[in-house]
């Protein structure tokens, strides 16, 4: 059995849309100008035979369903005769090499030939689960509906072609694009009126294109609207939040300086987070998930600081739950010396620099990946250092009050922390002295 999530099943599925979108290409081509492609019959028969592999890859392939793997195959085959597999079986149909090869009449119709485009109903989700996880999804769906246009669009100038003819005599290259004119033109609701139908069929088939088209534009139209206004949602709403911001800031006469630091500290959140609260997006989540991406997030920069050295991972996995991200801007205070600390800061991006009291002396500088303040989760005592942001900086907070709180669970740790704590008051009492 295949899972649904292979990479080898992917890059399967991108082969099967690149024949389906060459058969779509080629096949009514060849239709209406055998001369101008000859080899299509033989690609044609070579790709119907890998459209058979791909069925039989298909009722191998195991699907998801409310998040559980269905691998028994009755229900398999269900789905999939529910789905595609009847245009599947027909797209691999080879029609064309068989007429080509004189194991069918001549007289039978045309349009049937057209069969084996049914696959490129494939494509649009094949390309569309690879294509918008690549590039904004809204700008895939416009390039998608560019696409099914121009695919629409060869198909009809070919079937006008079948239709009407060639009465002016013109090369099949400019009989092509003679008719791809008359295509665009009418599906664009334009209609010059320079090539006219003659006959009762070519009537008919203009008035089904002519209702194709004025459908097709209204629906393009309002896609191609909704489309644009989609592209970037994010920064649509974080220019929105940013007028309301200055909105207020103006109403209550806020000083131009702090004007320029709140805009600067906002243009950092959308430079860097494109607008999205963490926290707000941890909390939407449901629990196993949060957990695993605070995991994916700031298990490396915990596990760096040796007092969670020999913890256990179910004690990690708890204090990371409680880290609360913050955001500081150049030259902010993080922390004083002299005030009271209970918590401690994880360096995520930034750094920070680590001054004297009366900020005349530079002891350090942290960077990305370091941490300070872990005294005051053991102690609670005034803090020896101001230590001040050198640029924008993000960071993680963990407050003593949260951490006594998971400490309490894991009494063996709490022993090597009270331990820890009296070793480190030790040692400040005699550096005091």
């Amino acid at each position: 059995m295949i899972q649904s999530e292979n990479p080898a099943k992917r890059y399967w599925n991108l082969f099967i849309a690149a024949l389906a979108i060459l058969n779509g290409i080629f096949v009514p081509l060849y239709i209406v100008y055998p001369g101008s492609v000859p080899f299509v019959p033989n690609l044609s028969l070579l790709v119907a035979l890998v459209f058979v592999i791909d069925i039989y890859l298909e009722f191998q392939t195991v699907y998801e369903h409310e998040g559980s793997p269905i691998t028994d195959l009755r229900l398999r085959t269900l789905k999939y005769l529910r789905g595609s597999l009847i245009t599947d079986f027909l797209a691999a149909l080879p029609l064309l090499f068989l007429r080509s090869s004189g194991f069918l009449p001549d007289s039978i119709p045309a349009i049937l030939f057209f069969l084996p485009l049914l696959k490129l109903l494939r494509v649009n989700k094949t390309l569309r689960d690879v294509g918008e996880a690549i590039i904004n999804p809204a700008i895939f769906r416009l390039a998608m509906l560019v696409f099914w246009i121009l695919t629409a669009a060869h198909l009809i100038a070919c079937l006008w072609i079948l239709v009407s003819g060639n009465p002016d005599g013109l090369a099949p290259t400019d009989r092509y694009i003679s008719s791809f004119y008359w295509t665009i033109t009418t599906l664009a609701t334009i209609g010059y009126g320079d090539i006219t139908p003659k006959g009762s069929t070519q009537m008919l088939f203009v008035i089904v294109i002519e209702l194709f088209g004025a459908a097709m534009y209204g629906l393009v139209i309002g896609n191609i609207a909704g489309l644009i206004a989609n592209i970037d949602v994010a920064k649509s709403q974080y220019r929105e939040k940013l007028d309301k911001i200055n909105s207020f800031l103006k109403y209550r006469n806020i000083p131009d300086h702090l004007k320029k630091k709140i805009n600067t500290y906002y243009g950092y959140l959308w430079d860097t987070r494109k607008g999205y609260d963490e926290l707000e997006f941890l909390h939407d989540l449901p629990v196993a998930l949060k957990e695993s991406v605070a995991l994916h997030l700031n298990k490396e920069i915990i596990e760096r600081v040796p007092l969670f050295e020999k913890a256990d991972a179910s004690l990690i996995r708890d204090i990371i739950l409680q880290l609360e991200p913050v955001v500081f801007t150049p030259g902010d205070y993080v922390v004083r010396a002299g005030e009271l600390g209970r918590d401690m800061f994880f360096i995520s991006k930034g750094s920070v620099l680590v001054l004297s009291a009366d900020e005349k002396t530079t002891y350090a500088t942290l960077n990305a990946g370091q941490f300070f303040g872990e005294i005051s989760l053991l102690l609670s005592m005034p803090r020896t250092a101001t230590i001040k942001a050198s640029g924008f900086c993000d960071l993680y907070r963990l407050v003593k009050d949260q951490f006594d709180v998971v400490v309490e669970q894991y009494p063996d740790f709490k022993q090597s922390i009270r331990i820890l704590a009296e070793k480190r008051r030790a040692e400040i009492q005699a550096h005091t002295k």
